[in-house]
């Protein structure tokens, strides 16, 4: 099932920053829609908003694809080293987590003192317990933890929470890897989204305690874990088995999710019918977005070997891809508040969406160069035993993956 290499070509991802991009910007068009104007008069003004809104409905999907790359973007540096002939790479937690913070935290900050100072200049402030509650547990990325807090100050902020833990995460998830192997690995992981589940219920059963269930990082370990396990498959560490290439199969799992997405509201949430369709939802999103990773992967190998120039659409979306973490820290703002701009009484539904997700972008670009693009910085997480190879990765490729959501 392994294998070993003297070395590997598998470098920057440009399919990775695209399909990062194609992601940032289906949840930018797909938050843009609930702020949209809907001004629909007669005509192609009727139905154009209609194919709009329903072309965007599932474009919140994008936050799976988001948690597959990254992933498959955390676990290069060990599956580097694997590749190159390392048997036992050692990842440092204390460097590994310093280089999180550092590379995480400075535009996250800026974005949270941009939120926190807007809402104080519309709402006047009251410093209460519950505030300063709030406002701490967004500081530590712990918001997602409790129901009341999980979508204030900023609604979409609450992934950022989860890929923090699953950073955290990502040590018991390497350490049962090479314990038991991804097959073993891959069933505790549904196990921890299974056993969190049932946690809540109970709390909030026997306690009335609400535990978030859709905004924990155990519901999505699952998800992250495959990107890890591409990313070997990728270099040739782990050799996985035809179908996890088939497409046919990858559109049967987001048909199958899409579906659930559609039904589950329907159905009371407090019921076993509810729970097991929930259970599923969610890996299936992430399977068919792994099946997808893993051909976009194995695509730019091949093309890679026949041309140094990458396609167009893959260059220009990757640009989009580079951005998408501080696309997705500001265009919350954007959005609510475009209006500053005097669009809004001008345009239906679709236009509108057009102007916000480019006025999202460019604000976007702006944040990036200012409070971002400093605290980039240089790899180094990997130590390898002195007489092994080095294994050096570009740090843009391993930065914010999934916090476009």
């Amino acid at each position: 099932m392994e294998s070993k290499r003297e070395e590997t070509k598998l470098g920057r991802m440009l399919t990775l920053d695209a399909m990062r991009g194609v992601a940032a910007l289906a949840v930018v068009v797909y938050h843009a829609l609930a702020v949209a104007p809907q001004t629909a008069l007669t005509g192609w003004q009727r139905w154009l908003p209609q194919v709009t809104a329903y072309m965007v409905h599932f474009a919140y999907a994008g936050i799976y694809l988001f948690f597959v790359i990254s992933g498959f973007c955390i676990h290069l540096y060990w599956a580097k080293a694997r590749a190159t002939g390392v048997e036992k790479p050692v990842i440092h937690f204390f460097l590994f987590l310093k280089r999180r913070v550092r590379r995480l935290y400075p535009p996250y900050l800026a974005a949270l003192a941009l939120y926190l100072c807007y809402l104080a200049y519309k709402i006047p402030v009251k410093v209460t317990g519950f505030y300063l509650w709030d406002v701490g547990l967004h500081l530590f990325m712990l918001h997602n933890l409790d129901a009341r807090t999980a979508y204030t100050i900023n609604g979409a902020f609450w992934t950022l929470a989860i890929e923090e833990q699953l950073y955290l995460a990502y040590f018991l998830l390497l350490f049962l890897r090479i314990r038991y192997g991804w097959g073993r690995t891959l069933l505790l992981c549904v196990a921890a989204r299974i056993g969190w589940l049932i946690m809540s219920r109970y709390l909030t059963q026997s306690f009335g305690i609400a535990i978030p269930v859709n905004e924990a990082a155990a519901s999505y370990w699952f998800i992250w874990a495959l990107g890890a396990l591409s990313v070997e498959a990728a270099l040739g560490v782990t050799k996985l088995p035809g179908w996890c290439y088939r497409i046919s199969l990858a559109c049967v799992a987001l048909v199958c999710a899409m579906c659930l997405t559609q039904v589950l509201p329907m159905v009371d949430d407090m019921t076993w019918v509810h729970d097991v369709g929930w259970l599923v939802m969610h890996p299936a999103w992430g399977f068919g977005f792994f099946i997808l990773v893993n051909n976009s992967v194995a695509a730019e190998q091949r093309w890679r070997l026949k041309s140094s120039r990458a396609p167009r659409l893959i260059t220009a979306l990757a640009s989009i891809g580079l951005i998408s973490y501080s696309l997705y820290l500001i265009h919350s703002l954007v959005l609510m508040h475009w209006y500053w701009f005097g669009f809004t009484r001008l345009h239906i539904l679709t236009i509108s969406l057009l102007i916000m997700t480019l006025l999202s972008v460019a604000f976007g670009c702006l944040f990036f160069r200012l409070c971002e693009r400093p605290f980039m910085t240089s790899p180094g997480a990997v130590t390898v035993p002195a007489r092994q190879r080095y294994v050096s990765i570009d740090e843009d490729q391993i930065g914010p993956a999934s916090e476009t959501a």
